[in-house]
């Protein structure tokens, strides 16, 4: 270069030229004999160049700067690839801070951890001082089992790794799955690991992973099981689709990409998709708004739609997501219905009932109409289910439910409460009140002969006959509660009253119901208070007027009302379940006060039978025998001294259960009894297989067997039945020297009734016992 210094610099820019400057300064001024800069000069052609000039100044004796010799150095392709590698570095610098997805960087020899980006913190929980320096083992990163945390670290130290689940650990010790990738890099000249941590757990995290790189996103945009489409937001043209779409609307990509949404028809309501885009238009996006979509078949689809706007290559996009739905909204529908329908007859359950009453009620009243309630009850149903099954049961019900159905109106509503109960509700009837219950009649008789035609079933002939209890709306309530309560307590008299018939409500029902709801709360109380008490009704043996039983009677005085009938409260009892409680009670204070005489010399062991009433409560109760064989030694009363009493009502209802527990009690030397024999319908068919010990002759044969030929027929008949069969017959209710006659004549000599004695309370029955002569 042979022209002067100032021409070399021309073209340099001045800021650096300034620089230059500066720098010669401070070597012409300063100790130093060497200097080194870099700056930029600009050729001819308008191409910068990065020079590197190195130089060293000479100077003479005295000091002062003679010369400068050095070198100039094209380093431009240097500096352009330390600004690319600076960049660079910045990015990653950039994108390892912000980065949502939690990163570190890991030593390759050791493992150590040397940085951690935020997000690490974030999601693990764990701080920067935390881990740097140590391992992930050390720090107890790894939830997975050992071999398979060394494993991954192997792999993340020998080896890229990508999109690998795992379970790792946060700081509380919560676990967290994560996918995890790591690359290989170099800092410092030292080989590292570079490590990105995906929470997945929560499924939110298929969004961000879509974020979080290309990758990412096309790995989660075409796994995924919805379908997710890109379209131009303006055109709606299909940029891309993945295969959930496919599977969803049976299109293949190649139908569809390049196309437009208005060319496939995919929205099957064009209100519902100007309402989407209303609200992308308004919100910026669309959350979980339900959409009806149309497949290739032109099926129609409820789909669940999510749309974000996106911008790709410059392009504003539109990222949907759709879920199918209809199965759900199937199952939804479904259980609505199940809410309001009764699952075996598909009736109406009570819910629905109470709501169409509730709309009966108004409509009725607005019209100026009356309706009314029929509910009915199948009598004896139980029997059913427990001597044939309950699918034969079921079964039953359906044709039940056939019948009413067939029987009323299309306005009418039949409903199922459960069991064996229905309800048909009746609207819009005209006229007076008496013309109106006129009709309900007819139509709850009709109801009555039409479900007890006979039906046939595995075999079997059938046949059920209803109880009714009739309700008028509005007469009798303007609730539904009122009203269903109400045809309620009037089908309990309808049962009460021998079933098989029609009771219209009327006020003097409910304050029977309300009377029994009153002995209900206090008999619950009565056991508390002692206001039961028992009495013992001697059996005698009426060849030598000698006492050789009791049967224990239950009675209950009560403080305002006085002595209460048994008849009442015994069924009460029965009925509210309370039996359970006070049976056991009554077994206990039996055995005791029968103890109590043995021990006082009273009675003899092998000469008193105790005789104790078992309701059907108590004797399907599990623990029946034990309950028994407690009591009894309990009190210390030896074991043959105990007669349990049963009815037929106890056989009938599971007779192979019956035979168990009496055989059961039988090995333990316990005997039984089968009460008010005669009355019932099953005794002849199962007394041979019944281990019974003696039967009593029900007094409402004994009554009248002296001088009716029917009654005494049937007592001589029982008798020869008892003798035939090796059993022991006692009668009940003997009241007249004419009916004990009757029944020695016959070899009927055990008996009990007001002939010898009245019920007693335990001391008059003891000091019976003690004035009684002394070779009894």
């Amino acid at each position: 270069f042979h022209e002067s210094f100032d021409a070399f610099f021309e073209g340099v820019p001045e800021d650096e030229r300034n620089s230059m400057r500066q720098a010669y300064r401070s070597l012409r001024e300063g100790p130093a004999g060497n200097y080194q800069i870099t700056y930029r000069v600009q050729l001819e052609n308008g191409i910068s160049r990065y020079i590197e000039s190195r130089a060293r100044l000479y100077r003479d004796d005295q000091g002062n700067p003679l010369r400068m010799a050095g070198t100039l150095l094209d380093i431009t392709d240097q500096v352009e690839r330390e600004q690319r590698l600076s960049a660079s570095e910045e990015k990653f610098a950039s994108l390892f801070q912000v980065s949502p997805d939690p990163i570190c960087v890991t030593r390759q020899d050791t493992g150590q951890f040397i940085e951690i980006n935020p997000a690490f913190t974030q999601t693990f929980g764990w701080a920067t001082d935390q881990v740097i320096g140590r391992t992930a083992e050390e720090i107890g990163l790894w939830a997975e089992s050992i071999e398979r945390a060394q494993r991954i670290e192997r792999v993340i130290r020998e080896q890229a790794l990508s999109n690998v689940a795992v379970v790792v650990n946060h700081r509380n010790g919560a676990p967290l799955t994560c996918v995890i990738s790591s690359r290989l890099i170099t800092v410092d000249d030292q080989p590292c690991s570079v490590t990105t941590l995906r929470d997945i757990t929560q499924q939110q995290r298929a969004e961000a992973a879509l974020k979080s790189s290309e990758e990412k996103f096309a790995k989660a945009f075409h796994s995924s099981p919805d379908a997710i489409t890109i379209t131009e937001r303006h055109s709606g043209r299909y940029l891309e689709i993945n295969d959930g779409f496919c599977r969803l609307t049976g299109y293949s990509t190649a139908e569809v990409v390049g196309h437009t949404v208005y060319e496939l028809g995919i929205w099957a309501d064009d209100k519902q998709r100007a309402a989407l885009l209303g609200e992308l238009r308004d919100r910026g996006r669309v959350h979980h708004r339900e959409m009806l979509g149309r497949n290739k078949r032109g099926d129609i689809l409820t789909v669940e739609v999510s749309v974000e706007p996106i911008t790709l290559n410059e392009i504003d996009c539109l990222l949907l997501t759709a879920r199918d739905v209809s199965q759900l909204k199937n199952a939804q529908a479904q259980i609505r219905h199940l809410a309001y329908h009764d699952p075996l007859t598909n009736l109406p359950n009570r819910a629905l009932l109470m709501d169409r009453l509730s709309q009966q009620i108004a409509l009725l009243k607005r019209h100026n109409l009356r309706g009314a309630l029929l509910f009915l009850d199948l009598d004896h149903f139980k029997h059913i289910n427990d001597s044939l099954g309950h699918p034969v049961g079921d079964t039953v019900l359906k044709i039940i439910t056939a019948r009413l159905e067939a029987s009323v109106r299309l306005e009418d509503t039949v409903a199922r409460l459960g069991g064996d109960e229905f309800v048909v509700l009746l609207s819009g009837l005209e006229g007076s009140r008496e013309l109106v219950e006129e009709k309900v009649r007819e139509l709850a008789d009709t109801l009555r002969e039409l479900l007890a035609e006979p039906m046939t079933l595995d075999g079997q002939r059938l046949q059920v006959t209803p109880s009714i209890g009739v309700a008028l709306i509005p007469d009798h309530g303007t609730t539904p509660a009122d009203l269903l309560k109400r045809a309620d307590i009037a089908l309990y008299r309808a049962k009460d009253s021998g079933r098989n018939t029609t009771q219209l409500f009327h006020t003097t029902m409910q304050k029977a119901a309300s009377e029994r709801l009153r002995m209900e709360n206090d008999l619950r109380l009565a056991l508390a208070r002692g206001e039961l008490a028992l009495h013992f009704q001697p059996q005698v043996d009426a060849r030598d007027n000698r006492i050789v039983g009791a049967e224990v009677l239950l009675r209950w005085h009560h403080p305002q009302l006085g002595q209460q009938p048994p008849g009442q409260f015994i069924q009460v009892l029965e009925e509210s379940g309370l039996i359970l409680e006070v049976g056991s009670w009554i077994l206990d204070e039996a055995c005791d006060a029968c103890a109590r005489m043995l021990a006082d010399g009273l009675i003899d062991a092998d000469d008193f039978s105790l005789c104790v009433n078992i309701s059907p409560r108590q004797f399907r109760q599990n623990d029946f025998v034990g309950r028994v064989l407690r009591s009894l030694d309990d009190y210390r009363l030896p074991r043959q001294m105990l007669k349990l009493e049963i009815t037929e009502g106890i056989v009938i209802q599971n007779l192979e259960d019956t035979i168990s527990k009496m055989r059961e009690l039988k090995r333990y030397g316990v005997s039984f009894a089968m009460d008010d024999f005669g009355t019932g319908y099953s005794s002849l068919t199962y007394l041979k297989r019944l281990p019974v010990d003696a039967l009593k002759i029900d007094q409402t044969f004994v009554r009248d067997a002296p001088i009716d030929p029917n009654d005494a027929e049937i007592v001589r008949a029982i008798v020869a039945m008892a003798r035939s069969l090796d059993l022991a017959v006692i009668a009940e209710g003997v009241e007249l020297t004419e009916q004990l006659e009757f029944l020695e004549q016959l070899g009927c000599h055990l008996y009990q009734g007001y002939l010898h004695s009245r019920p007693l309370p335990l001391q008059e029955f003891r000091q019976m016992l003690m004035e009684a002569p002394a070779d009894y």
